[in-house]
């Protein structure tokens, strides 16, 4: 699995009891509302581990969240019904110019929404749900009749095609909108969830995204958000990949990635998965240059047309629908037997 998500600045035992976590992470019960303080007091509460600026950001961010989080929870506050860009505004820019820390030179906006992820998933303080934060990707995502099969692109641009698969097959469908999203994918779960649907069960991923290391990074963080939240029995199929076009079509569609310092590991992990795949076309993606280095090509998810993604989704999707934990069993077992008898023609011929 290819990573994206950042790793939380401090690991934590997920098993630790609550008040550990909190008193290893620095987050106290403050009666004072944090965001209202002067700077004098922010500067007293907030200046252990500052580096370069009059306080740890850091520390301050995870305080203010906990304390709105645990307001809503003693019912001192309605729940926020907000974006996590308003709460930004709302409470922790302001705060933050009071401090004397308020920053251009770094995101201090994706500084705080890493710092929720850390406090959802990384440590398992809350969910998101707690404190009320609207999902602005709400309109891009859908729980069909048939809830376990999933048809997922990276992309909004597929947004169209995703609805029209929705409506003709009552599938799930959600559009990424060209990054995961934790928030985004608890609340899939908890529609999944309200319409009674076992998580428990087999779940189906088709998957339009970039054939490349950062869409498969992208794919792999959904379906690890997914595990997250309880949905672990998944099965992923890659619509988008060398052997969806012919060979001359790959030479025209394929762009060159970058092999900057900082993707070369990405860049290599991802190659050896490709691999993994024994794709007939991907000869045509790989050139080795005089000095012997590797120069990497990858292929938009739009370089597949609808027309195609539609045939793939009769072969590899439809036969899913309506089917028993049992009979989708049987026809796993059916395809990985063909899939077997296909590779050991193909390392004959």
């Amino acid at each position: 699995m290819l990573k994206f998500w950042p790793e939380p600045p401090l690991k934590l035992n997920p098993k630790l009891p609550l008040k550990e976590k909190l008193r290893k992470l620095g987050i106290r019960h403050f009666d004072e509302l944090i965001h209202d303080q002067p700077q004098e007091w922010l500067i007293k509460n907030f200046s252990q581990g500052a580096t370069d600026y009059p306080i740890n950001v850091s520390l301050l961010f995870r305080n203010i969240i906990w304390q709105t989080r645990e307001r809503i929870i003693k019912k001192e506050k309605p729940p926020l019904k907000e974006l996590i860009r308003t709460f930004w505004y709302m409470y922790v820019k302001p705060t933050l110019s009071r401090a004397g820390a308020l920053t251009h030179e770094t995101d201090q906006y994706a500084q705080l929404v890493d710092t929720i992820v850390f406090m959802v998933k990384g440590w398992r303080l809350m969910e998101y749900k707690d404190i009320g934060f609207r999902d602005d990707k709400k309109s891009n995502r859908k729980v069909g009749y048939n809830a376990n099969i999933i048809l997922f692109s990276e992309k909004t641009g597929h947004q169209d095609f995703l609805e029209e698969i929705y409506e003709q097959y009552q599938v799930s469908i959600l559009a990424l909108g060209g990054q995961p999203s934790v928030l985004n994918v608890e609340y899939f779960v908890d529609e999944l969830k309200k319409q009674r649907v076992d998580i428990r069960r087999s779940f189906y991923l088709f998957s339009i995204v970039d054939y490349d290391p950062s869409g498969w990074i992208i794919r792999d963080a959904f379906i690890d958000d997914l595990y997250h939240y309880g949905v672990k029995n998944t099965q992923v199929i890659d619509f988008v990949h060398p052997d969806m076009l012919g060979p001359d079509e790959v030479k025209l569609a394929k762009y060159r990635i970058p092999m900057t310092e900082g993707m070369r590991v990405k860049n290599q992990a991802w190659l050896k998965e490709v691999h993994k795949r024994d794709y007939q076309n991907q000869k045509y993606l790989e050139e080795e240059t005089k000095r012997g280095e590797k120069i990497l090509y990858g292929l938009e998810s739009e370089s597949v047309s609808a027309k195609r993604l539609s045939v793939a989704l009769e072969v590899s999707m439809v036969p899913m629908i309506g089917k028993t934990e049992e009979a989708l069993k049987i026809f796993q077992l059916k395809k990985l037997n063909d899939a077997i008898r296909q590779l050991i023609l193909h390392k004959v011929t």
